[in-house]
């Protein structure tokens, strides 16, 4: 199951050119694409500008995440 939309809009760009645009490491662009952490609200919102996608949608599964 996908963690989240981030390596899809990312596109073209190695993680390292988008980590760059962020202010992360590789390694923090990594963990955010694989759904092990997320950035924070600041970081979350620039992507939501920049992508033109809601965060709601971008971590779609962190977001919606039911504990039973």
């Amino acid at each position: 199951m996908k963690k989240n939309l981030l390596k899809d809009l990312r596109g073209a760009k190695s993680q390292l050119e988008i980590a760059k645009e962020y202010g992360v490491s590789q390694q923090g662009w990594q963990s955010w694409e694989i759904g092990r952490t997320l950035p924070d609200n600041a970081t979350m919102l620039k992507m939501e500008k920049n992508f033109n996608v809601p965060m709601e949608v971008i971590f779609f599964d962190s977001f919606n995440h039911k504990t039973t």
